[in-house]
């Protein structure tokens, strides 16, 4: 942990004061251990191999914490063109990150979290999980990187600290996703951007046909109503199956994805899977994310776009999708 760190952190408990006790430093002149302990209600947080330990219950999603944890710490390789899909799902540009304070809300095993580093962005990623581990190797390429363990309902950041947040594929994993956001929009200055995206569902037809998509799935408007059916069919059997998945052993249902990352690559059927990814390695990742997580919910454009509105935020952007609705949306956070 960096020492510049402390001067963005507050308790997450009482928001007041933090102090830095019992500490030692590593060669690099990183805080390796110590005790960020509140001068207020004298709640103690370790530094554990240079990364805060700022949870408030640690049995509040326990599982969600035991998921992802087995998730990215088991998984080696890279899920795509990270630095397009970034730019892409993040609605972003470029040229808009260097130099930047941003929150990775989120960060798994860093795959964004590196992407946004050598945009030239000062990042802190956060994370329920000990996919952190995974983070904080890049602290040995990055001098801008800042990780630490927490949740999204008891953030330990001073409120307008950051130039940008971003949330992908996170919140729909928590068990109140609109608590969630709102949270994030706390610590997000005047003028700042905030980006998430967050599972779709087929809803009603009539919002369905109106969401946004990719040039090269612009052919499913032909056969939208179909395409809606299916969507529709897809999420129940997703329910269905969860009923069943979320129980059971990580390492069985990690075998369990393997004739689901297969039936990935047919034709039609794949639709019904979670993953159409060319890549079988990385189908099999995402069906277990899918199948995996204790929380997950599914959300329309109209849902998180009134949370964008009621915290104040103006000019946003909805992200174009594909086959299956991903609602991604950016805005502006008004002064």
């Amino acid at each position: 942990m960096k020492l510049s760190l402390i001067f963005l952190l507050i308790c997450p408990k009482c928001k007041n004061e933090l102090k830095l006790s019992s500490s030692t430093f590593d060669n690099q002149k990183e805080i390796e251990t110590g005790i960020l302990t509140c001068i207020n209600c004298k709640q103690g947080y370790p530094i554990i191999n240079g990364i805060p330990r700022m949870l408030t219950d640690t049995t509040r999603q326990k599982k969600t914490w035991e998921s992802f944890s087995y998730e990215w710490l088991h998984y080696n390789g890279q899920l795509g063109d990270e630095k397009k899909i970034f730019l892409e799902e993040t609605q972003i540009a470029e040229k808009d990150w260097a130099g930047k304070l941003v929150l990775d809300a989120g960060c798994g095993m860093g795959r964004f979290t590196k992407v946004a580093l050598e945009l030239g962005a000062e990042v802190v990623a956060i994370d329920l999980s000990e996919s952190i581990l995974r983070t904080k190797e890049l602290s040995k390429m990055y001098d801008r990187l800042h990780v630490l363990q927490t949740d999204l309902f008891s953030l330990p950041f001073r409120e307008k600290i950051f130039d940008i947040i971003y949330s992908q594929g996170v919140l729909h994993h928590t068990p109140n996703p609109e608590k969630a956001f709102f949270n994030l929009t706390q610590l997000l200055r005047p003028g700042g951007i905030l980006t998430v995206w967050v599972y779709g569902k087929a809803g009603g037809y009539k919002n369905f046909k109106t969401n946004p998509l990719k040039k090269e799935q612009l052919h499913f408007k032909k056969i939208l109503f179909l395409v809606w059916l299916v969507v529709f069919i897809r999420g129940l059997i997703s329910n269905i199956l969860r009923k069943v998945t979320t129980k059971l052993p990580y390492p069985l249902l990690y075998c369990f994805c393997y004739p689901l990352a297969w039936l990935g690559r047919l034709p039609f059927i794949k639709y019904l899977t979670f993953s159409v990814h060319p890549n079988w390695k990385v189908r099999l990742q995402e069906n277990f994310d899918w199948l995996s997580p204790e929380y997950q919910s599914h959300h329309t454009k109209e849902e998180v776009s009134s949370w964008f509105e009621q915290a104040g935020f103006s000019d946003l952007q909805i992200l174009p999708h594909g086959f299956v609705p991903k609602v991604g949306i950016k805005g502006i956070k008004r002064q």
